[in-house]
C-alpha cells in the first residue's frame, strides 16, 4: 500500500517536471486574493476588471526544439513586455505548406489548413507584467519557421 502511494507521488512529480522543464525559472502563477480577484485587479464600486497589457507589449518567440525524419517539435514562448498584466491571449501561426500539427500543449489549439491558433486556458490566461510562459506542438513535415505570427492581432 505504501509502495503504491510513493510510486504514485513519484510518477506525478516526474510528470509535472517533464511538462515544466525549460532553460530557466518558470513564471509564478497568480494566486487569488482574499477578494477572489487575481493580483493586479482593481475595484471601483462595480465588478472587478483585471488590467490588460497595451497592444504590442506582448511578444511571441518560436523555436524548433527537436527534429526527426518527417517531423519536429516546436516551442512558442509568450512574454509580457509591458508594465501591466495581461488577461487572455491568442497566438496565430501561419505554417509552411505541408506542416501538419499532430498535438499541442500549454494552450487551447484550433487548427485550419496552414494555420494554428493557440489561446489561453483557465490556468494560464493571466500573464503578469514581465512574465513569460511556454507552449508548443508536435508536427509532421519540414521544421521551418512560420510564414507569419501574431499575438492578440499584433505581429510577434
Amino acid at each position: 500500500m505504501i509502495t503504491t502511494v510513493v510510486m504514485t507521488v513519484i510518477a506525478g512529480t516526474m510528470t509535472v517536471l517533464y511538462f515544466t522543464k525549460g532553460d530557466g525559472p518558470q513564471p509564478l502563477r497568480p494566486v487569488a486574493t482574499s477578494s477572489g480577484d487575481p493580483p493586479g485587479a482593481r475595484r471601483s464600486g462595480g465588478p472587478s476588471v483585471p488590467a490588460t497589457a497595451a497592444p504590442g507589449t506582448v511578444k511571441a518567440a518560436y523555436a524548433v526544439r527537436s527534429k526527426w525524419k518527417n517531423g519536429f517539435n516546436a516551442e512558442v514562448t509568450l512574454t509580457n513586455l509591458g508594465s501591466q498584466p495581461l488577461t487572455g491571449w491568442t497566438v496565430r501561426l501561419e505554417l509552411p505548406k505541408g506542416v501538419d500539427v499532430t498535438s499541442t500543449w500549454g494552450a487551447k489549439a484550433e487548427q485550419a489548413p496552414g494555420r494554428l491558433t493557440l489561446s489561453s486556458q483557465a490556468y494560464n490566461t493571466y500573464l503578469e507584467a514581465g512574465g513569460a510562459l511556454r507552449m508548443g506542438f508536435e508536427a509532421k513535415g519540414d521544421a521551418a519557421q512560420p510564414t507569419s505570427c501574431s499575438v492578440n492581432g499584433s505581429p510577434c
